[in-house]
């Protein structure tokens, strides 16, 4: 008979920082017969905690698929489907400006942990790439001036120019061995808000997230997930339409990318601001 978790990673062999989250927070490891309402709030509140509303969902989904399966088998909590069906919520974002990306590339990281989180996130900001796949980089995918890859996870052709930066990054990566770095998703956020901190990313702002207003400085709201919208945003307010950004994330539809946009309207055109100034 197979474990949960050999069947979870069957599933879903990309994600089996999920299963960790469980065991982590519970200290026991995710099993068919470990699983108890306590045991799974447990897991749902650390996700709300570590990762975006949306993802925490997405992964309370992937368990409740498996357990679902299973609940003829093993006699799961009553109600453990409610406990995993987590509601999408309006939410909102931040992202990172040109001008603090060049000076997160000038930031001297004071250890290696540093400097590998900060190459990963710049890599991140500057190609729009996963985490998943831009790991893998080298200095063979630039081809011509282009970075070209398949994603992982869609299985879809991305190509999108390589900035002069990203060949620095791959190179460095290789001298110092990063890509064989392994950073868990706390330290790498706890990281990268760190030097953020220290870079004086520290203008107050606003957000709407969990339901409620917060505020706060900008650096406590970066994470792993704000290098690609960064790279998302940058583009669409220079003008890059919806499309190309999707080709260049490597996303299977537009619908995505549309979530991947931080901002608000980009610089109207002087004939819609016509319209709104024409009236006194």
């Amino acid at each position: 008979m197979e474990t949960l978790k050999e069947v979870f990673l069957k599933k879903y062999p990309q994600y089996g920082k999920v299963l960790r989250v469980y065991e982590e927070v519970n200290e026991v490891e995710c099993a068919f017969d470990s699983i108890t309402k306590p045991r799974l709030y447990n897991f749902v509140q650390a996700l709300n905690e570590r990762v975006a509303t949306n993802s925490a969902k997405t992964y309370c989904a992937m368990l409740k698929s498996i357990l679902n399966l299973y609940s003829d088998m093993y006699p799961f909590p009553k109600g453990f489907e409610a406990i995993l069906t987590l509601k999408k919520d309006a939410t909102q974002s931040t992202w990172l400006t040109d001008d603090e990306i060049k000076t997160l590339l000038a930031y001297n990281p004071i250890n290696e942990t540093e400097r590998a989180v900060k190459n990963c996130f710049l890599l991140g900001c500057l190609t729009g790439a996963r985490h998943s796949d831009y790991i893998e980089f080298t200095e063979d995918n630039i081809v011509d001036g282009r970075l070209i890859y398949v994603s992982r996870k869609t299985k879809i052709k991305a190509e999108i120019p390589a900035a002069p930066a990203v060949l620095r990054i791959l190179k460095e990566n290789r001298e110092y061995g990063i890509n064989e770095r392994k950073v868990s998703d706390v330290t790498f956020n706890d990281t990268i808000r760190s030097i953020c901190r220290r870079c004086g990313i520290s203008k107050r702002i606003k957000l709407y997230q969990a339901g409620e207003y917060i505020t706060g400085e900008k650096w406590e709201f970066i994470s792993s997930h704000s290098a690609r919208k960064s790279c998302a945003t940058n583009l669409y307010l220079r003008g890059a339409d919806l499309y190309s950004i999707s080709r260049m994330l490597g996303h299977s539809s537009v619908t995505m990318t549309e979530t991947y946009i931080c901002c608000g309207l980009r610089e109207l055109s002087d004939k819609i601001m016509g319209y709104f100034n024409g009236f006194k």
